[in-house]
């Protein structure tokens, strides 16, 4: 059983006192305000903001019909209504914001894993044998857990001398993290530290993703997609730049960086619409590539990391394989109708990873041709598909069917988004 435990401190704001407090006693005052939003605002900074806590960041999702995966983007200029604070705080210290295959929470009883399982100081996540979770703090960063990997909420310690930001303890086994967003446009987010048994990281900066993991020897390593980060052991510091990788062995300094695998190419396969006419649709195919021209030591590959999602951050995964180096083509059984997301990465021999290379996107509808007393219908289930009608008609929109006459002729093109190319569909009627 790979094991990481999970903690969380929150930076205080930089905002004067006097100002938070104004603002707090308004909000006292004035049972419900309204707020303008400003360039770089979060739902937990705006919470921290007006109720002290970021935890009463669900009660401006409630009021504000804020919904959808964590993260919430908020646009600048967008009007807030801001409730009045309840007497204790209203969120959680995380959310489950992902489940892919077995995940378990342990809060204190063990349940299978729910996307939106609120987590609280003490409870526990784990994930087994080709799964995943992601946990989203209270301050919006993210954490992913990889295959089996368990983490510990601790929750925030609200310690005004703690300038760490979110901190994580990984025993063994891979973490993903995302930093939060930062509380204004003049400030730089919280950093994120992740701590092993041979080595010490600090994400710092804007937008940075890294990925740490901790092997059964407990070498650690660092890959580095956006933003900067350090690795400190045996005393010793490496500053870690976007695109490279750096790793330390237990008792042993940090080597020095390294670059990643370049992100794989796609050589065949594109955007298309895949259809289940009765028998099942067919397989989603399309092939990758190092890069043509790669440099020796960034075209090393000793295996590549598969992942198709129903959603472009990938939080909705239905596929999330490993194959060894030889495999180069994705072919996926068709899944249910709706929108897909294919993207693959590299790990070299030294067993790290570089990043997810262009994202494809497919789609799949299911039709079934039922007679009517004028003719017959075409029934489609689409699943946000795009689909038009096209032929000699105006163009119209298709959602879930089209009626004709027995010997009128169909043709729909789809496409998996508004913005790709589209597939053409014939429905030939009986003449």
């Amino acid at each position: 059983m790979k094991l990481g435990i999970l903690g969380i401190r929150l930076l205080l704001t930089t905002l004067p006192l006097a100002t938070l407090a104004a603002e707090r006693q308004a909000l006292a005052d004035d049972p419900v305000q309204q707020y303008t939003v400003k360039k770089g605002d979060s739902c937990a900074s705006i919470a921290k903001r007006f109720y002290g806590d970021s935890r009463y960041a669900d009660l401006l999702h409630e009021a504000n019909n804020i919904t959808g995966p964590q993260p919430h983007v908020l646009k600048e200029g967008r009007v807030l209504v801001i409730p009045p604070k309840p007497p204790s705080p209203a969120g959680p210290d995380a959310k489950l914001t992902s489940v892919y295959n077995r995940v378990e929470v342990q809060a204190p009883d063990t349940r299978p894993g729910r996307v939106n399982d609120p987590l609280f100081r003490g409870n526990r996540v784990s994930t087994e044998a080709v799964s995943a979770a992601s946990v989203t703090f209270r301050d919006e960063t993210q954490v992913r857990l990889g295959e089996r990997t368990l983490v510990v909420i601790l929750g925030d310690m609200n310690s005004a001398a703690s300038k760490s930001g979110t901190e994580t303890t990984l025993v063994t086994g891979n973490l993903r993290a995302w930093m939060a967003k930062s509380k204004s446009a003049s400030s730089s987010p919280p950093p994120v530290a992740i701590t092993t048994k041979s080595a010490n990281v600090r994400m710092e900066g804007t937008a940075g993703e890294a990925q740490v993991s901790a092997d059964a020897k407990q070498t650690t390593r660092l890959a580095v997609y956006s933003g900067k980060s350090k690795i400190t052991a045996a005393r010793k510091t490496e500053s870690v730049a976007a695109g490279f990788g750096s790793k330390a062995e237990l008792g042993k300094p940090p080597e020095a960086p390294k670059p990643l695998p370049y992100p794989p190419v796609w050589t065949a396969g594109s955007p298309k619409v895949l259809i289940d006419r009765g028998a099942g649709a067919p397989s989603f195919v399309a092939e990758y590539s190092t890069p043509e021209g790669a440099s020796a030591d960034r075209a090393r590959v000793a295996s590549w990391h598969v992942q198709i999602a129903r959603d472009t951050q990938f939080h909705q995964i239905v596929i999330d394989r490993v194959v060894n180096r030889e495999v180069k083509r994705v072919e996926a059984p068709a899944p249910s109708p709706g929108r897909y997301f294919v993207r693959v990465s590299a790990i070299n021999d030294d067993r790290f990873e570089g990043g997810f290379g262009r994202v494809i996107p497919f789609g799949v509808i299911k039709a079934a041709t039922n007679p009517t007393p004028a003719g017959r219908r075409v029934a489609l289930t689409l699943n946000d598909v795009p689909c038009m009608r096209v032929g000699n008609v105006s163009l119209q929109a298709v959602k879930d069917g089209v009626d004709l006459r027995s010997d009128e002729d169909l043709f729909l093109r789809c496409s998996p988004t508004e913005s790709d190319p589209t597939t053409l569909f014939t429905f030939p009627g009986t003449r």
